[in-house]
């Protein structure tokens, strides 16, 4: 159980999720309090109630604090700033956030002996020829990619044996109703016309499956670079295609365009997406069939 005391449970290992309350974390809180084995589970967030579990990744006093005062045996970092659009418009602060803040909660673990998990992205490649695997070379072509690259080669400079897991437009259950599906989902509810490109491509990663191999990975000591995604490389307009027979919607509305006809001032990834070949190797299998996971979020999601 999520606990709100720093008082360890006996040979309880002591998992500290900083950015507990977004998208992700709220996965990761859920599915490690589901685990059988002893976990003492510790959430912190920028608007925490108990201000001693109050972070701020542009602020790294607020993390050193954190983390020390915890002592965790693991921290996963699931706190940055995603929105492509505004990193791009402001990459000073971007940096502050997404690199020096990762590298300063990385730090931070090293020093109280923790390990650490990195969450990062498949815009640290150029999407001309995606999906790409771990060992592929990278190439951001915006601000978001390029921080997030920065922040990975911080991450394991301050301890080669931190994990770094990349993954790929997520979607789940979002009380800020920003991610793609949940968006489409809203606006199709409205009966609104779904514009969306059908020339960037990606393998939609469900919240809850990359938040199960965030744990097993986590707890089962790895490091280095994974990357956790969907198995069906789609376009955003096949994927919205699929949103709205997912949600029982009118599919007429959603309309393929291409991405130079979209109103966006980010150059992204055209042919972008993650393989999971170290997964593979590992015979490790974590991701639902698509059709399966919209399903599955069809069933939860409300719309509010």
């Amino acid at each position: 159980m999520s606990q709100s005391s720093a008082r360890r449970s006996t040979n309880a290992r002591r998992v500290l999720v900083i950015g507990a309350t977004g998208q992700v974390g709220r996965e990761l809180i859920q599915e490690l309090d589901r685990r059988p084995e002893p976990l003492e589970v510790v959430d912190a967030s920028r608007s925490h109630p108990d201000p001693a579990r109050q972070v701020r990744l542009e602020r790294p006093e607020t993390i050193e604090d954190l983390v020390v005062a915890m002592a965790p045996d693991h921290v996963i970092l699931a706190a940055a700033e995603t929105n492509v659009a505004w990193c791009e418009e402001h990459p000073e602060d971007s940096w502050r956030i997404n690199v020096l803040g990762a590298e300063a909660t990385a730090i931070a673990a090293g020093r109280v002996g923790s390990s650490f998990t990195f969450i990062s992205t498949d815009y640290v490649f150029d999407g001309i020829r995606g999906p790409y695997g771990e060992d592929e070379a990278t190439n951001p072509l915006n601000i978001y990619g390029a921080h997030k690259l920065a922040a990975e080669t911080a991450v394991l400079a301050a301890d080669p044996t931190n994990l770094v897991i990349r993954t790929c437009q997520v979607f789940g259950l979002d009380p800020r109703r920003i991610n793609f599906v949940v968006r489409v989902a809203d606006q199709l509810r409205r009966e609104e016309r779904v514009e969306v490109a059908g020339d960037l491509f990606g393998t939609p990663t469900y919240a809850p499956d990359l938040a199960r191999a965030l744990v097993d990975l986590t707890l089962s000591g790895r490091g280095d670079i994974w990357h956790v995604a969907g198995e069906s490389f789609l376009s955003r307009y096949e994927l919205a295609k699929m949103v709205a027979a997912a949600f029982g919607f009118e599919g007429g509305r959603v309309v393929e365009v291409s991405a130079d006809q979209m109103d966006d001032s980010v150059t992204r990834p055209r042919l972008a997406g993650l393989r999971c070949e170290r997964l593979a190797a590992a015979s490790l299998s974590v991701t639902r069939p698509i059709t399966e996971s919209l399903e599955d979020l069809a069933a939860m999601d409300t719309g509010r």
